[in-house]
């Protein structure tokens, strides 16, 4: 009997996941809780197959999947060969406990499980690595304080398996570490970490054997403290061939310290005063979005990239015919303001530009409709490339002008300006 096509198992993808698996010579099956709810519809329409389960109950999943496992205790059809894919914290770690659980090939659970907890991760790293951060454990609010006396002022509080960047504190002092203290969970699980200063890096990275490839290192750009909001990035940095170095071998010591076997991987870095310091790494690429100008600068797909080693696919052949140089800003939202529709056009006219996405217009304060919980949420984004680091400034600079007293405009000008 000829071999089935493999296929890949999606927990609530984008299009973009499900287009990746096509271009990767892979089936798509969609697992979402409801195959309705936007992105995912649209993500449906393009896959091979859908399934509506709430995924993040583990019988259940495996109850949906089961009839692709490759246990001793079950031998599957010839070609019933997949895999469980998710691109976004809770679903690479959901995706990895299945994936071991019914013998299917992806990272090891415990690896994920590292790159999820922070401080499990930051205890490995400072072990090897040459800029150590200070950290604290802090289970209980009421040992926030004192972990934050012992880390020192300033320092970052953060949930242990958070993401997205959220509630992220930043506490000058110990008046403002009683005041987070008094309004968090009695047993809320945080990690105390001191406030590293310099500027931010993007590492995606790929890996296939326990062998890591660095994809694009990116400028990350972020309002400042105390907020420090991601606000766009630029792909590829431009950085001494040294300082490459020195990041490519922090993500390395990373990775190995979680034990990241498979696929993609995004990690942030500082470069301090000391050198680079990890912030945080994950098991999937940061974003859609960073895989957008991936795509753009390099011609490599994470998605596609991912499915092919962990199904043992044929690597897809990318067509890039130069080195290009990408950004996306992202366009905050302005309450009860909507995007004017002559701006945007003027902006998509700009040479250079790829793509614009509004931000979605959030309710006025006096609503009382409930407030979003990602600081991210609502946002929108302009997408740009050049062919040089000088021209992309340009492109962006042109943008900013277009914006510059509209409902989409940032408070803060830098917020889409170039390195």
């Amino acid at each position: 009997m000829a071999p089935r096509t493999p296929t890949a198992i999606l927990l609530s993808p984008t299009p973009a996941m499900v287009r990746a698996a096509r271009d990767a010579g892979a089936r798509s099956l969609v697992l979402a809780p409801d195959l309705s709810a936007p992105p995912v519809r649209e993500a449906v329409l393009a896959a091979d197959d859908a399934i509506a389960v709430d995924w993040c109950n583990h019988p259940r999943l495996l109850a949906a999947i089961g009839h692709f496992s490759d246990t001793p205790q079950r031998i599957p059809a010839p070609g019933r060969r997949a895999s469980v894919f998710g691109f976004d914290e809770a679903g690479a770690l959901v995706a990895a406990r299945a994936n071991e659980a019914l013998g299917l090939p992806g990272n090891p659970h415990a690896a994920v499980a590292y790159l999820t907890d922070k401080a499990a991760l930051r205890d490995r790293v400072n072990r090897l690595a040459a800029t150590p951060v200070r950290f604290e454990r802090c289970d209980r609010a009421a040992g926030l304080v004192p972990a934050a006396e012992r880390v020192g002022f300033p320092c970052v509080v953060k949930p242990r398996t958070g993401s997205a960047g959220q509630d992220v504190h930043m506490l000058h002092g110990a008046a403002e570490a009683h005041a987070l203290a008094r309004q968090s969970a009695p047993d809320a699980a945080l990690i105390v970490e001191e406030y590293l200063a310099g500027p931010e890096f993007t590492v995606e990275a790929h890996s296939r054997a326990g062998r890591h490839t660095l994809l694009a290192v990116s400028r990350t750009h972020t309002t400042g403290a105390p907020d420090c909001v991601v606000t766009g990035h630029d792909l590829p940095a431009r950085l001494g061939g040294r300082l490459h170095e020195e990041i490519a071998a922090l993500v390395e010591i990373t990775l190995d310290a979680a034990g990241h076997r498979h696929g993609p991987s995004s990690t942030e870095i500082i470069i301090t005063g000391r050198g680079p310091a990890l912030v945080e790494s994950h098991a999937h690429p940061a974003s859609d979005r960073m895989g957008e100008l991936l795509a753009l600068a390099t011609g490599t797909d994470p998605y596609a990239l991912a499915y092919t080693t962990v199904l043992d696919l044929p690597r897809p052949a990318y067509q890039s015919h130069h080195r290009r140089y990408a950004a996306v800003r992202y366009l905050p939202p302005v309450a009860g303001r909507t995007p004017d529709p002559g701006r945007l056009a003027a902006v998509r006219a700009v040479p250079g530009v790829i793509s614009v996405e509004p931000p979605v217009c959030p309710p006025p304060p006096d609503s009382h409709a409930p407030a979003a919980s990602s600081r991210v949420a609502g946002h929108g984004a302009i997408t740009a490339t050049a062919d040089s680091p000088q021209d992309l400034s340009r492109v962006l600079r042109e943008i900013q002008d277009r914006l510059r007293d509209t409902a989409l405009a940032s408070s803060k000008e830098e917020e889409l300006s170039a390195v």
